[in-house]
């Protein structure tokens, strides 16, 4: 693939807890020399998931805008054709973003494929690295099938321009057979505690996710089990804690953002008079999540502003109908909630439900609603309870990256947001793809 060709093997900069502070543009002979140089290459590879193409905005934001939870309201056309699933094949954001997660892949299988060769590094940790890498692997790749489908599977480092890196689109199984291979891995040797970082939990959880996306629905439910008994994660009592408190008990694995390495939500969706750009908002044309909620659904108000909210570090309010979740448009300190204990329980609950095991699926999900101050659902059908779980996870995990997904994986997105052509569920493969590299197939409809 010629776009992968011509990544630079460095890491970007990155959040304190990352330390030491990673080097630009390291090529293999000076990073693989040594712990240090190896370390600052999986630093690097941890700062990639903190850009704006990536989970500093796009990635999760994108899987808003593009169903029914975030409406577009600013200036920029490439969003637009997000919003209205109108997307170009030279559009600049769905570009970006695909670099940068296999920009993400490449430092991580420089990682991967280098460390066990360089002999003064601990074998302690040198399994720490190669495990860390893993896990970021397979979440990118679980990131890319998502958007794009088939996806060409690149295992290896790439540092210049080849033509051995023509590679072809292999099947989503596959792939999916590959993260879940990376996730084994990292699960079987990661510490189960490292704030910000790859752990046993958070590689448990991930492949939760995976079963899930893969109907998978015992091993989904196995998993979330394990997790749920491990004690080690909680709901917190008050939903809007949730976003107010970083790595909090709720959060399995969360990405890190501070002064020196900002997130973009805020900016991107809060309006001018609450020192945004005003791009998105969950009211307006095309989004109807504010309706989605309950009666005395108490997340309404803490996703959404009733006009009240004032945003801590500045005074100012945030005019009613705009989100709240993320709340700093000046620094971008709102870390991402990458995996949390409300979503493994919903897992669960679905996991269980599509198995007939109605009972344990409501008592998972009735813990999601009672946090919200609701009350228990009840029901026999099979049909009514799986609704109420996509319908609790609509309205739990608003804002965080899951809607598109959502909708597609249970097929109701081409019914749901009235798209003609189904074929336009997936993104397009980016022109530049196509034309540097003639073994990629573009989607169809593009």
């Amino acid at each position: 693939m010629a776009m992968l060709g011509l990544l630079s093997l460095g890491a970007s900069s990155c959040s304190d807890f990352l330390n030491p502070d990673p080097s630009n543009s390291l090529d293999t002979s000076q990073v693989f020399t040594d712990l240090e140089g190896a370390n600052a290459v999986l630093v690097g590879a941890y700062g990639n998931l903190t850009s704006s193409n990536y989970y500093g905005l796009r990635y999760p934001f994108f899987a808003e805008m593009a169903a029914d939870n975030l409406a577009w309201t600013g200036t920029l056309p490439s969003f637009g054709e997000i919003k209205q699933r109108n997307i170009q094949t030279s559009n600049v954001e769905v570009t970006s973003m695909w670099q940068q997660i296999y920009s993400t892949i490449n430092r991580a299988n420089n990682v991967i494929t280098l460390a066990p060769t360089v002999a003064s590094i601990p074998e302690t940790n040198r399994v720490q690295l190669v495990a860390e890498a893993r896990f970021i692997r397979a979440v990118a790749y679980f990131d890319l099938v998502r958007y794009w489908g088939d996806v060409p599977l690149v295992l290896t480092p790439t540092s210049t321009p080849d033509n051995s890196l023509n590679v072809s689109r292999s099947p989503v199984s596959a792939v999916y057979d590959q993260v879940r291979e990376d996730l084994d891995a990292a699960e079987a040797v990661l510490p189960v505690a490292n704030t910000g970082r790859a752990t046993k939990w958070a590689a448990t959880a991930m492949k939760a996710r995976l079963a899930l996306y893969r109907q998978q629905w015992q091993t989904a439910a196995t998993l979330a089990d394990q997790v749920i008994a491990s004690g080690r994660f909680s709901l917190l009592p008050n939903y809007r804690a949730v976003f107010e408190t970083e790595n909090s008990a709720e959060s399995i694995w969360e990405i890190q953002f501070d002064a020196q390495v900002s997130s973009q939500f805020a900016f991107y969706a809060l309006p001018t008079s609450a020192g945004g750009r005003n791009e998105l908002s969950p009211t307006g044309t095309g989004s109807t999540l504010p309706n989605a909620y309950e009666n005395g659904d108490q997340r309404k108000n803490a996703t959404i502003s009733d006009g009240t909210y004032k945003i801590p570090a500045t005074g100012r309010t945030v005019p009613a109908g705009q989100q709240i979740k993320y709340f700093d448009p000046g620094t971008g300190t709102d870390n991402y909630r990458a995996i949390r204990f409300a979503e493994i329980l919903l897992i669960g609950a679905e996991a269980k439900a599509q198995q007939q095991d109605l009972p344990g699926a409501l008592t998972l999900l009735n813990r999601v609603r009672n946090r919200a101050g609701l009350a228990n659902f009840a029901s026999t059908s099979q049909s009514a309870v799986l609704d109420a779980i996509q319908q609790e996870r609509r309205v739990e995990l608003a804002l965080e990256g899951h809607r598109w997904f959502d909708l597609i994986r249970t097929g109701k997105a081409a019914q749901v947001l009235n798209v003609p052509d189904a074929r336009r569920l997936l993104f397009p493969i980016p022109f530049r793809e196509t034309v540097n590299n003639p073994n990629i197939i573009q989607n169809p409809g593009y």
